[in-house]
């Protein structure tokens, strides 16, 4: 059976972003060079470990996190506003087409952030002295991020496990239908 998928003719947008980050990636790459005279040939585990973090954060900042949902929503149209229980409640739909419909889609893919993300966060360590602090700063952040997102996980995880056990102790209480046992 062949592959489907909904239409859109986002391609063309799709590629001409996928240009835009090569040459912002290449002119990050020739400032680099030009800059401290050649391109960077280590990173200490550490510092890594650090700008992982930081890209990270900044990938959840951008994609998830309340703050900077105006930004998002530059990128939508409110389509219809509504009360309902005393509230004001907007239905936002994203652009279909065109460079603000690509631009939806990349902030709504943790995966296509990071990769900006990490533009960034690299190029600022290589390029600027002071970034390390704030590099320093968001991996911290990120580090706190992913602890919360692991505890969920394991809160979650354990509410599950009552539920499944609640479940079953209902269960193995509830009267036997004799019927199905052929009496």
């Amino acid at each position: 059976m062949p592959a489907t998928r909904l239409k859109d003719d986002q391609n063309t947008w799709n590629f001409v972003f996928s240009l835009l980050f090569l040459a912002v990636l290449a002119e990050a790459l020739w400032w680099m060079q030009y800059r401290t005279g050649s391109l960077p040939r280590a990173v200490p585990v550490f510092d890594w470990v650090m700008m992982a973090f930081a890209a990270f954060r900044i990938t959840r900042l951008v994609v998830y996190d309340k703050i900077t949902r105006w930004f998002r929503e530059l990128f939508v149209v409110v389509s219809r506003e509504y009360e309902s229980g005393g509230k004001t409640w907007i239905e936002l739909r994203p652009f279909a087409s065109g460079p603000r419909g690509t631009i939806y889609d990349l902030l709504q893919c943790p995966w296509c952030v990071s990769f900006w993300a990490s533009l960034v966060v690299v190029f600022v360590y290589f390029t600027f002295s002071w970034a390390w602090i704030m590099i320093l700063f968001m991996a911290t952040a990120g580090a706190g991020s992913l602890l919360q997102l692991l505890a969920n996980l394991v809160g979650w995880q354990a509410e599950n496990l009552k539920l499944d056990a609640r479940q079953k102790e209902k269960s193995a209480h509830a009267p036997i239908d004799a019927s199905s046992l052929g009496k």
